[in-house]
């Protein structure tokens, strides 16, 4: 066959619709991602060590931190990942209806809000994990790629949460390595994916 006989843009729209409606895709980016950020953690636990450190002597130099952005970031796209994993296995027969009539990606799929997509997944959290939540959406949106958020209002750091308290996101600590490791790796069996999915990505 001619290369003027293909339907390339058949074909496009097919890899297209494979890639996006199979949950098991978006697993595997997860744990890209998941991995990719873990080679950063020796970098966070220097940076804090250096700051005990500077405690102890003021003259003692600080480590650089260019890393706990770019880490909160590497993990916020890994939990959207597998939130997004759920909703397309959930939903994946709807998604590719719509698709295949607007030829568009599904809204409720574009957002980085934690948040929102836990929602969607069905996700319960705590108050804790909310904090967790809230601070690495924070870093997808912006905090991790960018100088400054698209509002100036963002820049306080602080959010009303679901107990109508409001709390900073604005900060790191030397135990979100624990937490994030131990919180991301709690999800795939809370959100049903299957352990064989998640262990062989």
């Amino acid at each position: 066959m001619a290369d003027d006989d293909v339907d390339w843009d058949y074909v496009h729209r097919s890899n297209f619709e494979q890639a996006a409606f199979w949950d098991v895709n978006w697993i595997r980016k997860a744990k890209d991602l998941f991995e990719s950020a873990k080679k950063l953690e020796p970098e966070l636990i220097r940076v804090w060590e250096s700051y005990r450190a500077r405690a102890k002597d003021f003259k003692t130099p600080l480590a650089p931190d260019y890393y706990q952005g770019t880490y909160f970031m590497l993990l916020a796209f890994a939990v959207e990942n597998l939130l997004k994993a759920t909703a397309v296995a959930r939903n994946s027969i709807k998604y590719r209806e719509e698709f295949r009539k607007t030829l568009r990606f599904p809204e409720e799929l574009k957002s980085h809000d934690l948040l929102k997509l836990s929602e969607l997944a069905q996700l319960s959290f705590n108050t804790k994990e909310e904090e967790l939540l809230r601070r690495l959406t924070r870093s997808a949106v912006w905090f991790g790629r960018y100088p400054a958020p698209l509002h100036y209002t963002k820049m306080s750091g602080s959010e009303q949460f679901h107990d109508g308290n409001e709390y900073s996101l604005s900060w790191f600590g030397e135990t979100d390595v624990s937490r994030l490791r131990a919180f991301i790796s709690s999800l795939p069996s809370r959100l049903n994916i299957p352990e064989k999915y998640w262990d062989s990505a």
